[in-house]
């Protein structure tokens, strides 16, 4: 297709699951010829984003602060599209969005496409502009809140870069005080409360003290409001254990050392497909106490259509997830057919190379067929309750 002039809203400037995701995406855009132009909203700490994309030789244009109004972000975002020459809108997650939509996009000037890998389905989304959805178990509830063009395009995985070999995991060991002949265990995640993965590495720390096995270390590493709690769990488990078998070392800017070191990996969505990106067995996580390892059978369809998610039905347990690394990390033969199983069915699904030619077959329908006006004030009524009407009427409620 011709190169088009793309501008990117990322969700935040943390490194999450879909920030990578855009980034890399991007990336690859650019290498193909097109002209992608990234776009945040500033934050009040870190923004590892900005380095990294910079480190790709991407642009970011960062705007304002935490604080800074909607309506300021919005006036920027605008500006931003106007000088680059913007001809599409890519939002990524819900805040972006609706940026978008009372921004750039108001009245159908720019077409707007909005990714969203979340594992619920949220609403104040545009409803009749392409929606991009990485959980196939999500199409239904998609459709079902109104949206008109619901597609799945599942998160990529930079398989040259997630590779065995591309990053040192023997470093990480020393630097973590972790021996060769220990078996190490990995999460790789945000740590943010109410949501699953917070509530897996907790569980996963109280599995490491239900194994009470001197060969098994645990590594989370990740940043997020819950980081001083899970901290606290792993010193009350390294206290009943007698020694330090779970570290939390915080987040780090390159987080493959930590998949590569790792003997199992444990995790969701883009974490574990990471993690079978390097060639490691894998731990599912998902709702309700839900851990499964990840192996060929019936289970492979139903992770891959929820993008390594699954559903437990709430009687998940430490005991049980501790049943399942014992049997992984008691045979390392099974441990290495797993790996290597792993990291074929993760090149042959979800390659960043095949992805992106996804979203840029996407954008070639939407420039020819764009929305215009009409649609767009078809979602007035609904994102102005969303953004405005609701939002008022709790503030006067807590009054």
């Amino acid at each position: 297709m011709r190169p088009v002039r793309v501008l990117v809203h990322l969700n935040n400037l943390t490194l999450g699951g879909a920030q990578l995701n855009a980034v890399d995406i991007a990336r690859t855009l650019r290498d193909r010829g097109h002209d992608p132009l990234l776009f945040a909203q500033g934050v009040a700490g870190p923004a590892p984003l900005v380095g990294l994309a910079a480190g790709h030789g991407l642009e970011i244009v960062v705007a304002g602060g935490p604080d800074t109004p909607a309506a300021e972000v919005r006036r920027r975002l605008n500006r931003a599209a106007a000088e680059h020459g913007s001809r599409l809108l890519h939002a990524w997650e819900v805040r972006a969005a609706r940026n978008s939509y009372f921004g750039p996009g108001r009245y159908g000037r720019l077409p707007v496409v909005t990714t969203f890998y979340g594992i619920r389905m949220l609403r104040g989304l545009p409803r009749h502009q392409p929606l991009v959805l990485g959980l196939g178990a999500l199409m239904g509830d998609g459709r079902a809140f109104g949206h008109r063009d619901v597609r799945l395009i599942e998160p990529p995985v930079n398989t040259v870069t997630d590779a065995p070999g591309q990053a040192d995991g023997a470093a990480f060991r020393r630097e973590h005080g972790i021996a060769d002949d220990e078996l190490l265990l990995a999460i790789v995640t945000r740590l943010v409360p109410d949501l699953e993965k917070d509530r897996g590495a907790a569980r996963t720390v109280e599995a490491v003290r239900q194994l009470d096995d001197p060969r098994v270390r645990l590594v989370i590493v990740g940043a997020g409001p819950s980081l001083e709690l899970l901290r606290t769990r792993a010193a009350g488990a390294n206290a009943a254990l007698g020694r330090q078998a779970v570290l939390v070392p915080g987040q780090l800017a390159d987080p493959r050392p930590a998949y590569q070191a790792a003997d199992v990996v444990l995790g969701m969505g883009g974490s574990a497909l990471r993690g079978l990106a390097f060639a490691k067995p894998v731990i599912v996580h998902g709702a309700a106490g839900y851990t499964a390892v990840h192996e060929p059978g019936p289970l492979v369809e139903p992770h891959a259509s929820r993008c390594m998610y699954g559903f437990g039905a709430g009687q998940g347990s430490p005991v049980e997830l501790a049943g399942q690394l014992r049997a992984l990390l008691d045979d390392p033969e099974r441990r290495a057919r797993l790996g290597g199983w792993g990291r074929e069915w993760v090149v042959g699904r979800f390659s960043l190379e095949s992805v992106s030619t996804a979203f840029e077959e996407l954008y070639a329908r939407v420039l020819a067929h764009p929305a215009g006006p009409a649609r767009w004030l078809r979602d007035l009524e609904q994102m102005t309750r969303y953004e405005f009407t609701k939002p008022a009427a709790l503030r006067l409620l807590r009054r």
